[in-house]
């Protein structure tokens, strides 16, 4: 009898003994946590021991405290990643049998523990920035092909992407931070990319604008006249407000407006003279065009006395005049013309039958297309 009891009360204790000899738990070697360092990769795995495993694998959850910055728990117990900050970091993880299980003989459990990993100082971490303050250009024009590359310093693989507001219609941004395409609408456009490694971000606004392309509209160039007074008054259309204008090869007397781009003045020289009209807006777009002004000497009369005319015989003679812009219109601006003669404003011929003797003094006048005028005393005498 007392040998049965005795049998007995060990069978009862190796009932009890068996579960605890199996009951979950970490294994001594996952206390060993190495020591991490700044900017360099850590690893440490996290093994389990009794429960259901290992037939069946184990499950990992940080439930609380921190992990190292830059440090991650996989599923399966992997403390991984690239530390980014010293110090002594400590958490909780959470170790459990499979759940649910995929074996009915198992009854899941679980056993959690608190770890501390050390990092220490390295390299410091190079920070994630964004090389480029403002696009370059920082505008660009209507169906013109634009090409900007973004770059960022630190971090590892990069990804790009829009964060606010949006590209002009037309350009978008890839994810290796090349801004490309042609835009298809004019505008000011505001917008924010954000670069990431994964781990590390940085972010940087934007403006690009969008504007007709600049160009002086087609432009007549009429001739000008030494001493005549000039304008002429070239117009643009296109880029950002604003414009500049300037000109090269300008004939002595001739002057630029900078603010509205007429050419005026009086020219003190004839010639032929090529010029270079060149405008600029706000945004620094330019345009220009080559034209030539023409300079014609100054207008005058070349008759300077007139043979004598006899009565009751025909009479003719031409003035002459040189220089100006033809048509030129002729006048007699003082004085009359003897009885029977005529003189044509059209052609400057003084033309007739003069029907008595006599002296007429005049003052002729010849004045061209551009308004230039010329003068000259002229006396006509008429004998028998």
């Amino acid at each position: 009898m007392r040998f049965a009891r005795t049998v007995l009360l060990v069978a009862l204790l190796a009932l009890v003994a068996v579960p605890a000899a199996f009951a979950l738990r970490f294994t001594d070697d996952s206390y060993n946590m190495p020591t991490g360092t700044v900017g360099q990769p850590y690893s440490k795995t996290f093994q389990g021991a009794g429960g259901c495993g290992p037939a069946l694998p184990y499950q990992y959850t940080q439930i609380g405290g921190s992990l190292p910055p830059g440090l991650s728990l996989s599923f399966g117990g992997t403390v991984s990643g690239t530390p980014s900050a010293a110090g002594s970091f400590s958490f909780w993880v959470d170790l459990s049998d499979q759940n649910p299980p995929s074996a009915d003989w198992c009854r899941p459990s679980d056993a959690q523990r608190e770890f501390t990993i050390a990092v220490v100082g390295g390299a410091p971490a190079v920070p994630l920035s964004i090389n480029q303050p403002a696009l370059a250009p920082r505008a660009t024009t209507l169906a013109a092909p634009y090409s900007f590359q973004l770059t960022a310093s630190g971090g590892g693989s990069q990804t790009w992407s829009v964060v606010e507001g949006s590209l002009p219609g037309g350009l978008q941004l890839s994810s290796s931070g090349l801004i490309s395409g042609t835009p298809t609408a004019i505008g000011e456009f505001g917008f924010k990319v954000r670069v990431s490694d994964g781990s590390r971000s940085a972010t940087q606004s934007y403006s690009l604008t969008v504007v007709q392309q600049l160009k002086i509209s087609p432009l007549t160039v009429q001739p000008a006249e030494v001493s005549v007074p000039f304008e002429l008054r070239p117009a643009a259309a296109g880029g950002k407000g604003g414009y500049t204008w300037s000109a090269s090869g300008l004939p002595a007397g001739i002057t630029i407006d900078v603010a509205s781009g007429a050419l005026s003045g009086q020219p003190t020289a004839p010639g032929s003279f090529p010029l270079k009209l060149s405008v600029s807006d706000s945004l620094g777009f330019t345009d220009s065009v080559d034209v030539t002004l023409t300079v014609a000497p100054k207008l005058s009369i070349t008759t300077r006395a007139l043979r004598s005319a006899k009565v009751g015989r025909a009479f003719t003679v031409r003035l002459a005049a040189t220089g100006g812009v033809d048509q030129r219109t002729w006048s007699i601006a003082r004085g009359s013309l003897p009885a029977g003669l005529h003189f044509s404003k059209r052609t400057g011929v003084l033309t007739g039958t003069p029907r008595k003797p006599g002296k007429a003094t005049l003052l002729v006048q010849v004045q061209d297309k551009l308004g230039g005028e010329a003068q000259q005393k002229l006396v006509i005498k008429v004998t028998r």
